[in-house]
């Protein structure tokens, strides 16, 4: 190095040890995954400022005593999610995110979620002691035995039906039962008008993909909602308008004040067990959002996910949008992830033929073939007979855990102020106004996996909210540790 040039020393700190020893949940994690987690843990706590230079692969990978071939793939996968940019000749420094500026977003709703909290929720890691944050049922309570008959069956079949790439709209099969099913619910959809996708996510991916392309164009959530929705329209580009979610649907006035102001052209919402409250739509309400999609020219997208875990025959009232309109201003989206298995990723969405043959167009340029073994198998489920009794076993052990949880959360001195009487979630506030966000840190070091409440929402009140899964919640050693921890933290207060 030449006499005078300053010698650049990254503020990362970073060793072997670092490695030798990862924190709780970490210890399957390949030498990648750490470097990477470390690293973003380190941008979000502000130590590794935008702008800052971080080590150069040779550096780091001779302080962790580690091969520069996985630094440098730890240093793409940052690059690729968008937390380090590569500068030719300079090195690898920490990305300075741009922030919406446009006039009428929530300033909070325009910045990029947590990550550290995202990547634990959607891929946890390691030998977790607890899980109510979780989004997904615990793995006994899936019908194992259903789905193992009908794999059985589809392996049975006629292995031809392979040879090619299969309907782009889907099985027919399926979504001819998928009619069927949809009557159920008061929605009339032909099977020319339902397309199988790979989850509600890559149905909502369809949506943007073929209408929403333009960088910075407005869009409506509710806030709070699923953080994996906030975090797929930001990624594209979106400005992103909150509605407040209120215990019977979207506060009107605040829709209508961003139609009137701002012209969006969607509404992105779900009208029977939200997430993450549980709540539903009252009929009412749902009647006055059609009125403003017509005044407004909108496109509802309604995501009903968790729809199975609606008893028919329900004393809440649920109105679904879809069942209103019939499919003329609304894209309906459903799933089976949450029921019969994450892994399959089987879901689909219902809409307007125009809109369908346009999403046709994107989808064909976007992927060949669709998930044609997954499809087969939830034909079969819902075929049989078997999906139906095995809803009902799910909606009944909910229905026995959610109160007792309610009431364990109350114990706490957590507030509950939309009790649900239906589906996996309850969405809790702290006591004494506690920091849900450094709590579930806490929690964290400890084996148990919370989902603190400015994931879901940009409001300053959900700072001291949590998502708890019923399913995962009672019996389990995250309750008394919470207790524990809030105790300690009024104490200090």
């Amino acid at each position: 190095m030449p006499r005078g040039r300053p010698v650049h020393r990254p503020a990362l700190t970073f060793s072997k040890e670092t490695l030798a020893k990862p924190s709780v949940g970490a210890e399957r994690l390949s030498l990648v995954d750490r470097i990477f987690n470390r690293i973003v843990v380190e941008i979000q706590a502000g130590r590794l400022a935008a702008g800052k230079r971080v080590h150069s692969v040779r550096q780091l990978a001779d302080e962790c005593e580690v091969s520069r071939d996985t630094v440098a793939r730890a240093y793409d996968k940052l690059v690729a999610h968008g937390h380090l940019e590569s500068r030719a000749g300079s090195g690898f420094f920490v990305r300075q995110h741009g922030r919406a500026t446009w006039t009428g977003i929530d300033a909070a709703a325009s910045q990029f979620l947590p990550e550290w909290w995202r990547f634990l929720l959607v891929q946890p890691v390691g030998n977790l002691a607890s899980t109510p944050g979780l989004g997904l049922l615990p793995p006994d309570w899936l019908d194992e035995t259903g789905l193992s008959k009908a794999m059985r069956a589809v392996a049975r079949g006629s292995v031809r039906s392979l040879s090619g790439y299969g309907d782009a709209m889907g099985y027919l099969p399926l979504r001819q039962q998928l009619q069927a099913k949809l009557r159920d619910v008061h929605i009339d959809a032909p099977a020319a008008r339902i397309m199988i996708t790979a989850g509600a996510t890559q149905a909502i991916h369809l949506i943007v993909l073929a209408k929403l392309r333009e960088s910075g164009e407005p869009v409506l959530i509710e806030d709070p909602t699923s953080f994996l929705l906030r975090d797929r329209l930001m990624a594209c580009g979106l400005a992103l308008l909150t509605v407040p979610r209120e215990a019977d649907g979207p506060n009107l006035e605040v829709l209508r004040e961003h139609c009137v102001r701002h012209r969006p052209r969607f509404f992105f919402c779900s009208s029977v067990l939200h997430n993450p409250t549980s709540s539903h739509i009252s009929p009412h309400k749902a009647f006055q959002i059609l009125r403003l999609a017509e005044e407004f020219d909108l496109t509802i997208v309604e995501d009903d996910t968790y729809s199975d875990l609606l008893s028919p025959g329900a004393s809440s009232p649920a109105t679904r949008l879809a069942s209103l309109d019939q499919l003329q201003r609304v894209v309906y989206i459903g799933s089976f992830s949450k029921t019969i298995s994450p892994g399959l990723r089987v879901g689909y969405l219902c809409a307007a033929p125009k809109f369908i043959e346009w999403l046709m167009v994107y989808r064909t340029v976007s992927e060949i073939a669709g998930t044609s073994v997954s499809e087969r198998i939830v034909y079969q489920l819902l075929s049989q007979g078997s999906y139906r009794h095995h809803c009902a076993q799910l909606r009944g052990r909910l229905d026995e855990y959610r109160q007792p949880v309610i009431e364990a959360l109350r114990g706490l001195g957590c507030g509950v102020e939309r009790e649900p009487h239906a589906g996996m979630y309850v969405w809790a506030s702290l006591p004494y106004g506690l920091n849900a966000v450094s709590l579930s840190d806490e929690l964290f070091k400890q084996g148990h996996l919370l989902a603190p409440g400015d994931l879901f929402s940009s409001a300053p009140t959900a700072a001291s909210n949590m998502r708890f899964n019923v399913s995962r919640t009672l019996d389990t050693p995250a309750l008394p540790a919470l207790r524990r921890l809030i105790e300690e933290r009024a104490t200090k207060a």
